[in-house]
């Protein structure tokens, strides 16, 4: 049975979306989608939808959560912060793992906290979707976006280390309409994938979008994944789609979303 209610969460309300059964599958663990935030989040909305609605169909109980300050849940972005979304996955998977092991499944900075949840909770099988490697490449971006509208709108003599200074100094900056806060700031950089083992994951899926077939993986990726070999058994695939978070139109990836689910309901 499909459901959308908000739970109560560290910092407000958080609204989540999914499937449960009166009678799931035997043994079977839930499943927790984690987004990733601002643009990104309303242009992939429609894709991770496609990955619960296929999950769910087949039994399993399945959720999509919005963390703080990002979509519908409680709170404005400005607020919003790393540790707080730590709690926010931590609150989700108490609600609905039970005190049981989980799967994940996550998307671009989502798999980023999807990895980093791993040591805190049982984890059975998790899926990154085109992660992004670091919070400093999140950051990073974020503020390029910011100078390339200020150019549009006639601030080019603004500066990376302007916007840097900005935020060192306690100061917010506003970038693709959303209000980034140093708190968040300060804290992006230290969430690296690099860093991350994942000795306690039975299996993990690596998704990335390719423009072409014959297309390897990017070589950061190759190398995190190479890195995960001897942790857990590993499946890494590029598949050919539109990277759908970052166009100018809403644009579908079925096959990510098919792959995705496809790869969750193997075990």
């Amino acid at each position: 049975m499909r459901f959308a209610r908000f739970i109560d969460g560290p910092s407000g309300t958080l609204f989540c979306t999914g499937y449960e059964h009166p009678e799931p599958v035997d043994g079977a663990r839930a499943v927790i989608v984690i987004p990733p935030f601002a643009e990104e989040l309303n242009k992939s909305r429609h894709v991770l939808s496609a990955i619960v609605r296929a999950i769910g169909s087949n039994g399993r109980e399945v959720v999509l959560a919005d963390l703080h300050g990002t979509g519908d849940s409680a709170g404005e972005f400005s607020e919003a912060s790393v540790d707080g979304w730590r709690r926010d996955i931590d609150r989700i998977v108490e609600v609905f793992g039970r005190g049981r092991a989980v799967d994940l499944v996550a998307l671009r900075f989502g798999a980023l906290l999807a990895a980093d949840a791993v040591a805190r909770h049982p984890v059975e099988q998790l899926a990154l979707l085109h992660p992004v490697a670091d919070g400093k490449q999140q950051l990073t971006q974020m503020l390029r976006l910011r100078l390339a509208a200020g150019m549009t709108a006639g601030r080019g003599e603004e500066s990376m280390a302007d916007l840097k200074a900005m935020l060192a100094n306690g100061d917010g900056v506003e970038t693709g309409g959303y209000r980034l806060s140093s708190e968040m700031a300060a804290q992006l950089p230290a969430l690296k994938l690099a860093d991350i083992r994942l000795e306690r994951v039975r299996r993990l899926a690596w998704f990335e979008i390719a423009a072409a077939a014959d297309r390897p993986l990017m070589p950061v990726s190759q190398r995190l994944v190479d890195g995960w070999q001897s942790d857990c058994d590993v499946t890494a695939e590029a598949l050919v789609g539109d990277q759908f978070w970052m166009t100018q139109e809403i644009a579908a990836c079925d096959v990510l979303a098919e792959r995705a689910s496809e790869w969750m309901l193997q075990a």
